[in-house]
């Protein structure tokens, strides 16, 4: 396998569904060379595990996936706060595999933290513990058990609110602190991926005689992005 084969990182893709244009050609955009695809969560913009749903909003969606898997590029999902119902449905899909969050691997020959960045934002103390609730194995058993229509009313209505939610703090509340990614770095970690804050930098921690790197991205200037690392 050659060095140059590239990993591509997507995070919040918030897919609607359907053909859009700005998310069609970002996927186009994908090399050839391409190894493998990480799926960095809110890959949609919201999820329910019924049939008629996903068939309607994100066939198209899925068959694109489902190419890339028959070309032999590697996929991974990994959920993020509007669609981690959606493992549940991955997991039993042979042609991709369903990573924790986080997950720490080797790329490149570097250590990396592949993470959706919620669990990053040490600072909003209300949505960690919302968090540790609303995805809980009972609420998500029940998630999935409740009448298809409720499930969707249920879904969309959780992700108004978290607009609304967001709306209201503060960027210090909203942001990943410098002691979450020290505290990753410490761990042995050379560079942290990310997602979530709708906002793309890169930013280099020294700690001692240790360097580790954080890569946040998805969002850039109102649009969104993926980023891609040359390795295996």
């Amino acid at each position: 396998m050659n060095q140059n084969h590239q990993n591509v990182f997507i995070a919040d893709l918030h897919h609607p569904g359907g053909r859009q244009d700005e998310i069609d050609q970002l996927l186009g955009d994908i090399p050839a060379n391409t190894h493998r695809i990480f799926f960095l969560g809110d890959t949609f913009h919201f999820w329910i595990n019924d049939h008629s749903f996903i068939e309607e909003r994100y066939s198209l969606f899925l068959d694109q996936m489902k190419q890339w898997a028959h070309n032999g590029i590697q996929l991974f999902f990994l959920e993020g706060n509007r669609d981690f119902l959606a493992s549940h449905y991955f997991d039993e899909q042979a042609w991709i595999d369903v990573l924790h969050n986080p997950t720490i691997t080797e790329i490149g020959g570097k250590v990396v933290y592949l993470g959706h960045g919620d669990e990053l934002c040490w600072n909003d103390r209300a949505y960690q513990f919302y968090k540790s609730i609303i995805r809980s194995h009972p609420l998500r058993y029940l998630a999935d058990h409740l009448p298809p229509g409720l499930r969707a009313r249920a879904a969309q209505t959780m992700t108004d609110a978290s607009k609304v939610l967001v709306a209201g703090k503060s960027e210090k509340t909203l942001e990943v602190p410098r002691k979450a990614y020290e505290q990753v770095i410490r761990g042995g970690v050379d560079l942290i991926i990310h997602g979530h804050l709708h906002e793309t930098y890169h930013r280099e921690y020294r700690i001692g005689e240790q360097v580790g790197q954080a890569l946040c991205f998805g969002w850039k200037d109102g649009k969104r992005n993926l980023i891609q690392i040359e390795g295996i």
